[in-house]
């Protein structure tokens, strides 16, 4: 028996990949959406409509966040209003404290003022008085000792005195003294000698010291005796 030799027949077997086919499906698709959206109005609005509602929905997000940091800072924004509210009503109080004081203290100047004001007429009247009560007074002792002689008060620029008056015999000089202490004995003296070098010509004759006063240390009268 003859074989008979058999000749390979060649089948056309399909090679693509399935990951190719994918590809290509994906890219008629997207070509497909292209052309609607060039083609056909109604799709592309469709479309556009969808888009739009996702940005509106992620705007909605941002606003509702928005808003409750906006209602967050609202109420910062009152708690801070009503601490300067209180801040601002303690000020007032502080204020009209302050102008209570302020009126206190004006009243009692004014107190003060007439007080010193009556203080200061009542010296003024009571020093023109022994003044002139001591130059009298010593006028009149010396008048019955049979010296006449008129007494006034001596101002220069250098020296002050309560008493004085001079003839050609005698001269009185001296001072006046609501207390008598011994630093004011001492005090003539310096002004004694203040006269004596500047116009010893206004002391002539017999020189007599003397102090009128209301009140006499007991130290003060030694003073003088020394």
């Amino acid at each position: 028996m003859k074989l008979k030799t058999m000749t390979p027949i060649n089948i056309g077997l399909n090679t693509r990949s399935l990951e190719e086919e994918k590809r290509e499906m994906e890219t008629e698709f997207r070509s497909r959406i292209l052309k609607l959206l060039k083609e056909d109005e109604e799709f592309r609005y469709t479309v556009a409509g969808l888009i739009g509602l996702e940005d509106i929905r992620g705007g909605q997000i941002e606003l509702r966040g928005g808003i409750v940091r906006l209602e967050e800072s609202h109420v910062r924004l009152e708690e801070s209003h009503r601490a300067l509210e209180e801040a601002h009503r303690r000020l007032e109080e502080s204020v009209a404290n302050l102008n209570d004081a302020v009126a206190r203290l004006a009243e009692e100047q004014r107190r003060v003022s007439r007080t010193l004001r009556s203080i200061t007429r009542y010296m003024e009247e009571v020093s023109i008085t022994l003044e002139e009560e001591a130059r009298s007074m010593i006028e009149l002792r010396l008048g019955q000792r049979g010296i006449q002689i008129k007494l006034g008060a001596l101002i220069r620029p250098y020296v002050e005195l309560d008493i004085y008056g001079s003839n050609d015999n005698l001269t009185v000089i001296g001072g006046i003294e609501t207390r008598l202490a011994p630093m004011n004995v001492r005090e003539l003296e310096r002004k004694l000698e203040l006269v004596k070098r500047n116009e010893p010509e206004l002391l002539k004759g017999k020189i007599i010291k003397t102090i009128y006063a209301m009140w006499v240390h007991p130290e003060a009268v030694e003073e003088c005796k020394a």
